[in-house]
């Protein structure tokens, strides 16, 4: 999902030896809708996702799943425990192996789209998704990366469609959409800058 997932890139100009690229949280969304009886759409996202993209080019985003909000408490507690089972499956966890090199010739304002593959960890069940991505270097230190339309994601796909289940009758409702369209939007800052 979120996951997502989310991620993908950063580089350096030719000024600059390559560092590390950290998740900068407060420029960072990730976020999901649920559609419940059929024409309700709602948005929810998650308010703690940190993450490194490596000199390698491999890259990391970790989603505390106890940090979903839906900007209802009842309903963000019945998620941790009933859906995500929190306690058992805490993270959700992004990796990709990234080939940084496409990005370092962008000036600052460009952008770049590119396709890639992202591993899924959640509930305990590994995908991989192809994802295409919009890169867009922001200033001299930091890189936006952004889901380009949604990523869809079927709740039996992560073993999580008992779970929906269980929400929909605590919930009293006729129905919850096993199809949840998932966006990140991940501004990634250089750690170590480096002449």
């Amino acid at each position: 999902m979120k996951n997502l997932l989310l991620l993908v890139i950063c580089l350096m100009t030719s000024a600059h030896v390559l560092g590390a690229w950290v998740i900068d949280p407060e420029g960072s969304y990730v976020g999901f809708a649920s559609v419940k009886n059929d024409l309700i759409a709602e948005n929810h996202s998650f308010t703690d996702v940190t993450g490194i993209i490596e000199e390698s080019g491999n890259a990391k985003i970790v989603i505390a799943l106890a940090s979903v909000e839906t900007l209802i408490p009842i309903r963000n507690e019945r998620m941790r425990a009933i859906l995500f089972e929190v306690a058992q499956y805490p993270h959700l966890t992004v990796t990709s192996n990234l080939n940084l090199d496409d990005f370092t010739s962008l000036g600052l304002g460009e952008s770049e789209t590119d396709n890639i593959i992202l591993g899924v960890n959640l509930h305990g069940t590994d995908l991989s998704k192809n994802v295409l991505v919009k890169v867009t270097r922001s200033s001299d230190t930091s890189y936006e990366v952004t889901s380009l339309g949604p990523i869809v994601i079927h709740a039996s796909q992560f073993a999580l469609s008992d779970g929906l289940e269980a929400l929909r009758k605590v919930a009293g409702l006729q129905s919850i959409d096993l199809m949840v369209p998932v966006t990140f939007d991940l501004k990634f800052v250089e750690s170590e800058p480096k002449n």
